[in-house]
């Protein structure tokens, strides 16, 4: 069992997986993952935390967008062509 070390893909592919089955039984999936019942719980609680911070940023980036192209339609002239934009999608690291 290891201390304040990062969880590898491997851990947190076979944490979700656990999950999956056993939701919110920390004492078990920490039995088959060989770690504490508090790594597990807090690695929950933080990939909880880091997906509601990912997911108000997501929200407020989009507001913002929406008020720039607001604002931008107010200023161009009937024949501009509209502007293009992309969405930047963030993949969750561990």
């Amino acid at each position: 069992m290891h201390t304040n070390q990062r969880w590898t893909d491997a851990e947190n592919h076979e944490f979700r997986k656990l999950f999956s089955r056993y939701p919110r039984d920390f004492m078990l999936i920490a039995e088959r993952m060989n770690k504490s019942y508090s790594q597990v719980r807090s690695h929950y609680y933080n990939i909880e935390k880091r997906e509601r911070v990912l997911k108000a940023t997501l929200h407020m980036a989009v507001a913002k967008q929406s008020i720039n192209e607001d604002q931008f339609s107010h200023n161009q002239s009937a024949k501009s062509d509209p502007p293009t934009y992309s969405l930047i999608v963030f993949e969750q690291v561990y």
